[in-house]
């Protein structure tokens, strides 16, 4: 998994092993204190899509709270 579009990422270190990074911090990803590495590649691109789901969307999130969201739901609601 190699998506620029996605905030989570999995990458392989030299040892073989997997940590999920964090595109828009630049920086391994953590979760609760932990540093997502030292992962098999399986529960890596688990994990990554985990985190992507519940945080991935935040700019989105926030531009709907701002009121930029021009999404047909935003539209309905505030055309009345």
């Amino acid at each position: 998994m190699c998506s620029t579009d996605q905030r989570y990422d999995v990458i392989c270190d030299p040892l073989d092993l997997w940590m999920v990074w964090d595109n828009q911090t630049e920086e391994p990803a953590s979760f609760g204190g932990q540093i997502l590495h030292g992962l098999t590649e399986r529960h890596a691109v688990e994990v990554a899509k985990i985190m992507n789901e519940l945080y991935g969307n935040e700019k989105r999130d926030a531009a709907r709270l701002s009121g930029n969201d021009f999404s047909p739901t935003a539209c309905r609601s505030a055309g009345g």
